[in-house]
């Protein structure tokens, strides 16, 4: 722990946690497919704060994948932009942020205005505006617009996440305390003598500490809505239901920590080298999108991303069960996955 913790927060904040994140997904709805906003799109993209996955996207498709998770900013151009434009108006070009995303995507969208102010320049250079607005100051205004969040209160974003973050937290340490606990207490030997197999074994210590989960989740739901003012617009069996898998896949987390180490006090550092990351690249505390890829890849394998995205999409965007159905079915794969794991560990400890 004194070694590799350190080395661990290094390259957590080193170099996978940006505070400045770029390259954050965008989708694009151009109604007025025009070389300047072709030429705003682009040079929109090369700053590098924006990735644009969908440069002809349609207003209930971005609704969609920003609802999922899956955008971050939808721009959108009106029809008749460059003819306002030409005539001598300033036309208004909106962006559309997730407002539930806890991250600093709030600094990429302060880059969007210059940005299209030297759009505008490139193209008033090349003569393609009225001979008598030449000299003229122009500009088009930026409308932004923090969807799902419009207040932008920061305890929105927060308190949701935070029950994914006590559950693994509270969930995975004590389990991982189970079976060591058994071997130092010497109580192992007589679970050993018993006809009871491995399998057996593992849903006695389990299902307890799923009904503690559902008591930890429920007590935070209620003291967010009663206490907070939490925004809840979805279904609250949704929410029940998709923690499901989650509640199981830290327990058997816990478990398989728990076959490797010797001590409980092994098991529990085990938990938080688990822990860490949970925390810091699955999305909770900073824009998942914004990290490099190798980190990405790492944050998906763990069950914090999806429930993030679970339970953000419950409170704060009322989505349903369709919606929600790829990070549910994550969860139950890697629940699944755990599952078969730890029981042929255990199942080898036992031996």
């Amino acid at each position: 722990m004194l070694l590799i913790l350190p080395v661990m927060m290094l390259v957590l904040f080193g170099f996978a946690i940006q505070l400045d994140p770029k390259l954050l997904p965008t989708a694009v709805i151009d109604h007025d497919q025009s070389p300047l906003t072709r030429s705003i799109i682009t040079n929109i993209e090369a700053s590098g704060y924006f990735k644009v996955v969908d440069s002809n996207a349609t207003e209930a498709k971005a609704e969609t994948e920003m609802s999922e998770g899956a955008l971050t900013f939808i721009l959108t151009f009106p029809g008749g932009f460059t003819r306002d434009f030409v005539r001598g108006e300033n036309p208004q070009i909106l962006i559309e942020v997730d407002g539930s995303d806890p991250g600093n995507s709030m600094n990429a969208v302060s880059h969007l205005q210059p940005i299209i102010d030297q759009s505008i320049i490139e193209f008033t250079s090349k003569g393609l505006t009225t001979p008598y607005l030449q000299g003229k100051k122009r500009e088009a205004t930026l409308i932004v617009h923090r969807n799902y969040n419009e207040t932008n209160k920061s305890v929105f974003n927060i308190v949701p996440g935070l029950i994914g973050v006590l559950l693994t937290l509270t969930l995975v340490m004590i389990t991982s305390t189970a079976i060591t606990s058994e071997r130092e207490a010497g109580t192992m030997e007589l679970l050993l003598t018993t006809p009871l197999k491995p399998a057996e074994i593992i849903l006695g210590k389990v299902i307890p500490y799923v009904l503690v989960g559902y008591v930890q989740l429920t007590i935070i739901v209620a003291f967010g809505l009663l206490v907070i003012g939490l925004p809840f617009e979805g279904s609250m069996l949704l929410l029940y239901l998709a923690s499901a898998p989650f509640i199981v896949a830290n327990l058997m987390i816990g478990m398989l920590f728990s076959t490797f180490a010797r001590t409980a006090m092994q098991a529990v550092i085990m938990s938080i080298f688990f822990q860490l990351p949970s925390m810091f690249i699955t999305g909770y505390v900073f824009t998942f999108y914004g990290m490099p890829g190798w980190a990405r890849n790492a944050g998906s394998l763990l069950p914090m991303t999806y429930y993030m995205r679970i339970v953000r999409g419950i409170f704060l965007k009322g989505s349903d069960t369709l919606t929600l159905m790829p990070s549910i079915l994550m969860l139950c794969a890697i629940a699944t996955v755990l599952v078969v794991v730890t029981s042929m560990k255990f199942r080898k400890t036992l031996d």
